[in-house]
């Protein structure tokens, strides 16, 4: 989640005094990186859903999900106050879809495990 908010930190046009990093992250075309918050969301929902395996509820796929989409509201709102970036509802949908993947994933990890 770290490397998430750091991600979305990223003013949208890197000014020379930036990190050479920053330049490297924006050279990812803008539609790819709206592809990465499906597997990126789906890989959090997944390590939520392993880190809740000792809870005794059969909620958790549920509160792994909400827990991550929770955090990609919260980011998406960060990143609308990030100069040159802009949270938007389509990322919003896509780290909803990556959440629920990531749970759906899990449980049928889980079942044949």
């Amino acid at each position: 989640m770290v490397g998430l908010y750091w991600l979305s930190s990223i003013p949208g046009e890197p000014s020379p005094e930036d990190p050479a990093v920053y330049i490297v992250v924006t050279w990812v075309p803008p539609a790819l990186q709206n592809l990465l918050h499906i597997p990126v969301y789906g890989v959090l929902a997944w390590l939520w859903r392993w880190a809740l395996e000792a809870w005794t509820t059969r909620a958790l796929g549920i509160i792994a999900g909400l827990l991550t989409a929770g955090y990609g509201i919260v980011d998406e709102l960060h990143q609308a106050l990030v100069p040159g970036r802009y949270g938007s509802l389509s990322d919003m949908s896509l780290n909803l879809i990556g959440a629920a993947i990531g749970v759906w994933a899990y449980q049928r990890w889980a079942r044949k495990r």
